[in-house]
């Protein structure tokens, strides 16, 4: 029975789209293992098998945001499902149809205080839109086939969006009554011809009728796209402020300090753009209409200073050349600046120097991992990405947890193509363990893992609490302990460990090292040393020259303006 009802699921999965799976090692989902071990050597699916929970669902996380398409996670039961939460809580946030395959003890087991055995269908609930426990009973007849696999047909329909609210994590829970592996070859009943799903669901609507919320170009008009945000949703030729995991296509990538220099009478928000503090600053002040442009579901962005939502706003009017040129002329004064700092030698030697050199050195047709905290927002800040690289990086809640496993997904799901991760060294340290590959299973040759080592939380320098006036007394080292944390880590030794290729590089010669590691095909962590401590300095200064440009621009116009009325 176990096997031919875990032949029964993943046989389902499969006709419902599920391409990847990813396995933990286990008991009592070692009859799932079997049937996906059995589907991989046929080469009907791809598998990977990751030792730790926590970091196969991120695998599966990358997986899943790389294509598009869900990726189940299998797991046994007990702690190993609560090991799901944290990639579960980021596929929540961000509309991912992350699929969780949870092995349990039968029904008349639980509560009787049997060996790893929880309440694993409440473990998750806050996060999943969806959990299903699956039919257990001691016949596999006509009747089971077609209640198990309705059952994971309903669940793949909410999880990805095809029969309420939006796309998002659903849990399956496959109580078993042993762990056993097949006796024989198994024979279960078989679904719908054709490889059909069990139950046709309808495609995910798209509304191509605008609402009641029109929106007048006329009026000085501020586009900001968050992650999420849908490129071809945005008004052609307008300039609009993108976070860099968002394709603007032909418009304009503002710079968000530009926010900081423009007055807009309204602002329009797609997606979640949760980089930068400025959007907020925008959104709150008087006089100005904030529009969320959202689809279904229950969230909505900077709620507070949010006055309309629209699900498909009607754009009316044209935008006035010289408002649009006002945006432009700003983005190029701070994109300048940013430019004159990126030649001086010493502010090169942080992060954001780092970024810029990563930038510099990708191809079309790469893909970037952008770490949270800082890395994403040095390449936010020292962009623009250049064209033909997609950006991905986890932003439903933004943790540092997941992100080397992530980006592995991500290799693995585009194995021809060179994907780069940019991550701080907290970052990189917290998921080490995202390095540790099976010797059975296939490494990503293809990942470039680039880990800007400022010896701690870089972030946190450019915060309030980074202010010099709280590293000294009465505070002492407080800032360092709780905030700088810096880790007694040498990470040529770790990559070692986990039989990982590993460079220290200066940033002058990162160009040339990830040359070096793309025709390598092997997984390599390139490691280039930087300040921390000079981060704060580096941004006022950049902040300082963009305002004197600013300054002075205002000046050679407004003596302009006095000759021509003279």
């Amino acid at each position: 029975m176990p096997s031919v009802i875990s032949a029964i699921v993943v046989d389902e999965l499969v006709r419902n789209g599920v391409q990847w799976f990813v396995y933990c090692p286990g008991s009592r989902n070692g009859p799932l293992g079997f049937e996906l071990a059995r589907r991989a050597r046929a080469g009907e699916i791809n598998l990977q098998v990751r030792l730790d929970e926590r970091s196969a669902a991120f695998v599966a996380l990358g997986i899943t945001k790389a294509t598009g398409l869900p990726a189940a996670v299998v797991t046994t039961s007990g702690t190993a499902v609560s090991n799901l939460l944290p990639a579960v809580t980021e596929a929540n946030y961000s509309d991912l149809p992350l699929v969780l395959v949870t092995a349990n003890r039968p029904p008349d087991v639980l509560g009787t205080g049997a060996s790893q055995t929880v309440d694993q269908t409440a473990l998750l609930a806050s996060q999943v839109r969806h959990v299903q426990q699956l039919w257990s009973g001691d016949s596999a007849g006509a009747t089971a086939n077609g209640v198990l696999r309705s059952q994971v047909c309903r669940a793949l329909g909410i999880g990805t969006g095809r029969l309420v609210g939006r796309p998002g994590p659903v849990q399956l829970d496959v109580p078993l009554s042993s762990g056993l592996p097949p006796q024989t070859e198994t024979s279960s009943p078989a679904g719908r011809p054709d490889g059909m799903p069990w139950i046709a669901m309808p495609e995910i609507p798209r509304s191509q009728h605008p609402d009641a919320t029109e929106i007048d170009l006329r009026r000085p008009t501020l586009v900001i796209a968050g992650d999420g945000a849908d490129p071809a949703a945005l008004p052609a030729h307008l300039p609009c402020m993108a976070e860099p995991t968002v394709d603007v296509g032909g418009r304009r990538r503002l710079h968000p300090w530009v926010l900081d220099q423009v007055r807009p009478e309204q602002v329009v928000v797609y997606g979640r753009p949760t980089l930068h503090r400025n959007v907020g600053r925008v959104l709150a002040r008087p006089g100005v209409r904030s529009v969320l442009v959202a689809g279904g579901g229950d969230w909505l962005y900077a709620a507070p200073d949010i006055e309309v939502l629209s699900r498909n706003p009607r754009w009316t009017g044209a935008a006035s050349p010289v408002w649009i040129e006002e945006l432009e002329r700003a983005d190029t004064i701070v994109r300048d600046a940013w430019t004159r700092t990126m030649t001086e030698p010493a502010d090169r030697r942080t992060g954001v120097g780092v970024a810029h050199a990563v930038l510099n050195a990708l191809r079309p047709g790469d893909l970037l991992w952008l770490g949270a905290s800082n890395p994403i927002r040095d390449v936010s800040l020292t962009g623009p990405v250049p064209p033909g690289v997609q950006v991905l990086s986890n932003r439903g809640v933004a943790g540092i947890d997941g992100n080397v496993s992530a980006a592995t997904g991500v290799a693995l799901a585009h194995p021809d193509r060179t994907v780069v991760a940019l991550l701080g060294d907290l970052t990189f340290a917290y998921d080490a363990s995202g390095l540790q590959t099976g010797r059975l299973e296939r490494m990503p040759a293809n990942l470039i893992i680039v880990v800007s080592n400022d010896a701690g939380g870089g972030i946190f320098e450019l915060l309030e609490q980074g202010d010099a006036r709280y590293k000294r007394e009465p505070y002492g080292d407080t800032f360092e302990r709780i905030y700088g944390t810096p880790q007694n880590i040498d990470i040529s030794h770790l990559c070692s460990a986990y039989d990982v290729a590993h460079a220290t590089v200066e940033i002058d010669d990162l160009p040339a090292a990830l040359g070096r590691a793309r025709t390598a095909q092997r997984l390599s962590v390139l490691e280039v040393p930087v300040t921390r401590t000079a981060l704060r300095d580096v941004h006022a200064g950049t902040r300082q020259a963009a305002e004197e440009a600013f300054d002075a621009t205002a000046v050679s116009a407004m003596n302009l303006e006095l000759e021509l009325h003279s």
